[in-house]
């Protein structure tokens, strides 16, 4: 009997030193907690030079990106984002194919955005789905290639406008923590960002006259010609400025939590 208790003392102490450390290694979400994040990032842009529902061509892209955030308490974070985004769009893949328009860029981003868990994390319940909301502004800086150069159109006024070379932008996802350590976390997240231009692509209104355009900027303009269609005439439609641009993410992201 006695062999029997030292033994059955012996495992129970096991099992609680087990739960112990199991305890003190586990993800745990304070108030005051500071997080540093690093993504990357699959990117989809959304404009006049794709088609919603054209899965076959979907021109993706990539994005690299860091966050900043704080915890205020067990349903909001502040998070402060920064990264860089490109995207890419073809007219050939459009209605609009005939334009022979293109376009590639590379854009440097930041946003300030509230998020929120979906359930209370003073449960200490692992994987709980969160949502977030943001503004923030982004660097327009759409190209295009010519004679194997790749040009910038902001400049060329190919639209004879002058738009801003940069944005605001209000973006929103959700993503799901993947608990590794106690420190360490990966979660997947999807987002879209509305920019609040429709200059994203460098397309938005008409085909408008240009005397003081220089020959590049007229080529730009108008690449029917390249393909043996006729130039169009002032004031063809160009783009829709009805709605402005935008573009997906879906990002993996590594958190530490400091």
């Amino acid at each position: 009997m006695k062999k029997i208790a030292v033994i059955s003392v012996i495992w129970m102490y096991s099992i609680g030193s087990v739960e112990a450390q199991g305890y003190l290694n586990r993800w745990r979400d304070n108030r005051g907690d500071w997080y540093i994040g690093f993504s990357t990032s699959t990117s989809r842009y959304c404009g006049d030079l794709s088609e919603r529902y054209n899965y076959q061509h979907l021109q993706l892209s990539w994005g690299i990106g860091t966050n900043v955030q704080y915890r205020i308490d067990e349903y909001l974070s502040l998070r402060l984002d920064a990264g860089l985004v490109q995207l890419r769009g073809d007219g050939q893949f459009t209605k609009n194919k005939a334009n022979n328009l293109s376009f590639t860029s590379i854009n440097p981003y930041s946003s300030i955005s509230l998020q929120v868990d979906l359930q209370n994390v003073d449960k200490q319940q692992y994987n709980i789905p969160y949502v977030w909301l943001g503004f923030g502004a982004i660097q327009l800086d759409p190209t295009a290639t010519y004679n194997g150069q790749q040009i910038h159109l902001a400049e060329l006024q190919t639209e004879g406008i002058t738009y801003s070379r940069w944005s605001g932008q209000v973006t929103y996802g959700v993503g799901v923590p993947c608990r590794v350590s106690k420190r360490v976390q990966i979660r997947p997240e999807g987002r879209y960002t509305h920019v609040l231009s429709d200059h994203l692509d460098d397309v938005s209104t008409t085909y408008s006259p240009r005397p003081n355009s220089s020959i590049l900027a007229r080529q730009l303009s108008d690449r029917s010609p390249e393909i043996g269609l006729p130039a169009h005439l002032v004031g063809a439609q160009r783009g829709n400025s009805a709605n402005n641009d935008g573009y997906f993410l879906l990002s993996l992201q590594v958190i530490y939590k400091w």
